[in-house]
């Protein structure tokens, strides 16, 4: 937003001077007035254009003003985005601990039944995979977190 008011700023800056040599006049053409920046008839009156220029102090105010807007509104973005992240890794943590009690259900459960103890070490085996992809996970989400903490 700043770019655009500076643009416009300068922009404006830059035209009044262009504005105040070129004259505008009144003419009166078939009872109606017009405007134009060359005389149309013989009894065109030049125009006294009033420009309103604000001070320097005025400008470098609204400047300030239109950075510190801009801060806030990054320091907010930077919040709400760190607000996710931080919720998005509290729901895989508590998806993780639901899988890990789902399959610790699931082990006590197969374990009295299965002489062998082929599904203990499957369900050992699946915890362990599960942790890895848990914990991968979280530590790229954390890396986003970090990053962007330290941005400024």
């Amino acid at each position: 937003m700043s770019r655009i008011l500076a643009i416009c700023l300068g922009t404006l800056i830059t035209a009044i001077p262009l504005s105040l040599q070129a004259g505008v006049y009144q003419c009166t053409v078939n009872g109606k007035i017009t405007f134009s920046d060359i005389p149309c008839t013989g009894d065109a009156k030049p125009m006294d254009l009033r420009i309103y220029t604000p001070p320097a102090e005025v400008v470098a105010e609204a400047s300030k003003q239109t950075q510190a807007i801009e801060k806030d509104l990054a320091t907010s973005q930077k919040q709400r985005q760190l607000e996710v992240l931080r919720a998005e890794a509290e729901a895989k943590t508590l998806k993780m601990n639901n899988e890990i009690t789902r399959y610790n259900e699931q082990l006590t459960g197969t374990t009295s039944s299965q002489a062998d103890g082929a599904g203990e070490k499957r369900s050992a085996a699946e915890i362990q995979a599960m942790t890895r992809r848990h914990q991968s996970e979280m530590e790229a989400l954390n890396k986003q977190i970090s990053t962007l903490q330290q941005k400024k």
